[in-house]
């Protein structure tokens, strides 16, 4: 190697590049001297040429081997501090190239093992703990910076095994790896921390417009940013990353240390896109519900992407306490005319939404909702909620959870005596004995072959009583007005339609006499939502019931 040193002494960068390119080790050392020598007047741009971006990703691809089999002997303090050098000059290249596309593109493909090599700590490359701290500080500016590039290069560095759960869990490091964070400190090095943050900021807006326009499917996009905030905070850590996450915002908040106020700008709009891609539970709902005096507006913010989500979720913000304290939030910022601005959209080319329009809107998809079985089932045990100018259809919602009617004699009765007809799959309840012999001895029971599908699960079938439960009672408190309108054509035998559209509030009903119908009763339509598989970017669709009334 000492004559591979001589021989490179005077040689040219180009030379150098090559010898790198041949396996001299000599001429990784020439490389380093001629960095050292001309610190700050590197000629990158034109090096690049020359193929040092290769020659340095060749030198970085060995990182699981020890620092001596790739650069010889590590006696000297310089050769230490070598893979370190690599990395920051890889930021260089990109910085000054005046083809960044391509110097990035050429970075994301061959920057695999480098991640490997920092996700999982492996240090042997690095032989001191000084260059490990150092060399993360440039592998994170590394990745931040090929990352905002083109759509290709985003894709080929996201999708490394491991790099977004590492990124998430480092944003997290002063909650839960306190020896990296005084690691850093001991290597008189600063926290990547606003590096970090701000690589997960880009990388969460790009999945979250990408998923928007159709350039990434959607359940790959939610995939991607769920695997950022859902890993464990650290190993046997039994809270997530985005727990941490906002726990961090809510110290920040309420330090308010100008220092943090760019990590914390960035957390503002990563929450909620993490949210939005799936990393939501009841625990994370109640950690956002501690903020409401802190940053109120954020609370409300994290909502937004709840609005479009599952029934599962729905019934753990009831739960947790979310749903009610963003409504009160609602009618706080509401009253101060405040918009709620949210990080990606809740419509295409709109940016805000008034506070009280979303307290509308929580409650309108809340109302949609109310006969899924989760919801139903914590609505129904829980006091009516509140909210100025909405008290009527509030009250519509609780009544639809909490008041059970008699599938016979549509009066209410008590649950305590509700009786099963297990002919029409445990969907009728009755108050009394003699009204479920009457509806048998009527063969309403034969009705129902046509509700209950033999794949139903326990879901869909929860979902159809409540929903035959609720159009029910719409049908008990209209009857009236239906027989008066159509009572002449009813007393000649003549049978009845009736449609009651469950979606609209209050419901619409809809009556008609059919052209050929002698059966003497009432066949009536329920139309309601079917949020079942709206989960992560999922549709709906829209579920019909018909059942038979003895007029």
């Amino acid at each position: 190697q000492k004559k591979e040193m001589r021989q490179l002494a005077n040689a040219t960068p180009a030379e150098i590049i090559r010898g790198i390119h041949g396996g001299k080790p000599g001429a990784i050392r020439a490389l380093a001297g001629f960095v050292f020598r001309h610190e700050g007047s590197v000629p990158y741009d034109e090096l690049e040429h020359d193929g040092i971006t290769e020659a340095l990703l060749k030198i970085l691809q060995r990182c699981d081997e020890s620092l001596a089999s790739v650069f010889g002997s590590t006696s000297d303090r310089d050769m230490v501090l070598l893979p370190s050098l690599c990395l920051s000059a890889l930021v260089k290249i990109v910085i000054e190239s005046h083809n960044t596309e391509v110097v990035c593109s050429k970075i994301a493909d061959g920057i695999s093992p480098v991640i490997k090599c920092m996700v999982h700590e492996r240090r042997v490359f690095f032989q001191s703990t000084e260059s490990w701290f150092e060399s993360m500080t440039h592998f994170i500016a590394s990745i931040y910076i090929i990352t905002q590039e083109q759509r290709e290069t985003w894709l080929s560095v996201i999708k490394h095994d491991g790099l977004l759960p590492f990124l998430g869990q480092a944003i997290c490091w002063s909650q839960c790896r306190q020896d990296i964070v005084k690691g850093f400190r001991r290597s008189n090095r600063t926290d990547p921390h606003e590096a970090i943050t701000d690589a997960v900021h880009s990388i969460a807006f790009f999945l979250s417009q990408e998923s928007k326009n159709f350039g990434i499917p959607v359940p790959i996009a939610f995939k991607l940013l769920k695997s950022i905030g859902a890993v464990a905070m650290a190993e046997g850590s039994q809270l997530s990353v985005i727990v941490g996450m906002i726990r961090s915002y809510g110290y920040m908040c309420q330090d308010r240390d100008i220092s943090t106020d760019f990590s914390r700008n960035k957390l503002a709009d990563i929450i909620p896109s993490l949210i939005r891609g799936g990393c939501v539970d009841e625990t994370v709902m109640k950690e956002l519900a501690k903020l409401r005096d802190i940053s109120p507006e954020f609370v409300a913010r994290c909502m937004v992407p709840i609005i479009c989500s599952s029934d599962s979720r729905f019934a753990g913000a009831l739960r947790s306490g979310l749903f009610a304290t963003t409504l009160s939030i609602c009618a706080q910022l509401g009253r101060q005319d405040i918009c709620v601005k949210f990080f990606g959209g809740l419509e295409k080319g709109k940016s805000g939404i008034r506070a009280d329009e979303l307290a509308s809107r929580m409650i309108d998809v809340l109302y949609m909702l109310r006969l899924h079985h989760k919801t139903h089932k914590v609505l129904g045990s829980m006091a009516t909620l509140d909210f100025q100018g909405l008290e009527d259809k509030l009250e519509h919602i609780s009544r639809d959870a909490q008041v059970s009617v008699c599938a016979n004699c549509l009066r209410t009765f008590d649950r305590k005596v509700l009786k099963w007809c297990k002919g029409t799959n445990m969907l009728e309840p009755f108050c009394s004995r003699e009204c479920l012999r009457e509806s048998w001895d009527a063969e309403v029971c034969t009705d129902f072959s046509a509700v209950v599908e033999e794949d139903d699960d326990k879901r869909l079938i929860s979902l159809k009583r409540n929903i035959l439960q609720a159009g029910s009672k719409v049908f008990r408190d209209t009857v009236g007005i239906v027989m008066r309108e159509y009572g002449q054509a009813i007393a000649r035998g003549q049978g009845l339609t009736t449609t009651i559209d469950l979606r609209e509030f209050p419901p619409r009903v809809s009556s008609g006499l059919p052209s050929v119908d002698l059966s003497g009763c009432v066949h009536v339509t329920f139309i309601a939502e079917d949020f079942r598989g709206s989960k992560d970017g999922g549709g709906r669709r829209v579920l019909v019931l018909r059942k038979r009334f003895a007029i």
